[in-house]
């Protein structure tokens, strides 16, 4: 899908207590130079009776999400009810989901086991009038656990984030990866630019294409009225004398083959 379609590329979604200053900014980092436009939470949005939508609205502007799923991400219950809406939309959207499991087992995530289950157990007293909630929390991990990710296991941080990114990219459209390691902010703004530029080109050579047309116009209406004129077909008139030095010359077989040119380009313009 075209990439104009969204304001992000990726979605990342993250408990920030675990790697927010550590792996996930690294991450967030590499994903950047990669020229991948991603989103965080990085409290520049406020915790507010908003911040659910602004959340939901920003994964569905995203094209795909990196879900970094760490030792204590079940604890967050903000977490596993992002986790639900990048689920929902996979399954309505076709959002693309990439898990990683950073220093986590798949296993430990899907069955809820180890941490994941001491988090599940304080999750179950404290939601015992929604335990809908807590069964979809539930079955929201084991799905994301066997989509097929990205697990850390012994790599060092810096290959397994090179890794990630390498993956990303060839999960997106393969236009995201234009412009390796340059803001694809600029990116856009130079194809304004270029659009900006063929436009004025076009204005140029539809006045160009005017003017050929209205020189053609007015010199066979010089030469319609030079042979049929009253008064106006004696030879060495000046009305004559223009006609055959155009003819002379080639002047006015130049100027219909220009009047073509301008056509083909203007048709093709207006199909672009």
């Amino acid at each position: 899908m075209a990439f104009t379609s969204y304001t992000y590329q990726v979605f990342l979604s993250f408990r920030g207590e675990d790697t927010r200053k550590n792996f996930t900014d690294h991450l967030y980092s590499a994903l950047s130079k990669a020229g991948i436009v991603t989103f965080r939470d990085d409290n520049s949005i406020q915790r507010g009776e908003n911040i659910e939508l602004e959340i939901e609205n920003a994964i569905q502007e995203s094209q795909m999400s990196v879900v970094v799923l760490s030792k204590d991400y079940a604890s967050s219950t903000w977490c596993l009810d992002e986790l639900v809406m990048i689920m929902d939309r996979k399954r309505t959207a076709g959002h693309i989901v990439l898990p990683v499991f950073y220093d986590v087992d798949p296993s430990q995530v899907g069955e809820q086991t180890g941490n994941y289950a001491e988090a599940f157990a304080k999750h179950q007293d404290h939601f015992q009038d929604d335990m809908e909630r807590v069964e979809k929390w539930k079955a929201t991990l084991k799905e994301v656990a066997y989509l097929g990710g990205m697990v850390l296991q012994d790599r060092h941080e810096s290959q397994f984030i090179g890794d990630i990114v390498e993956e990303v990219g060839k999960r997106l459209d393969s236009t995201v990866l234009l412009a390796p390691y340059i803001d694809w902010h600029r990116y856009r703004l130079l194809v304004k630019k270029t659009k900006m530029i063929v436009y004025i080109l076009f204005i140029i050579c539809y006045s160009i294409f005017v003017g050929l047309f209205l020189y053609k116009f007015i010199c066979t209406w010089i030469f319609v009225q030079s042979k049929f004129g009253n008064g106006l077909h004696r030879a060495g008139t000046d009305q004559e004398f223009v006609m055959e030095f155009l003819h002379s010359t080639g002047t006015k077989k130049n100027i219909d083959m220009g009047i073509k040119i301008m056509c083909s380009l203007v048709l093709a313009f207006c199909l672009s």
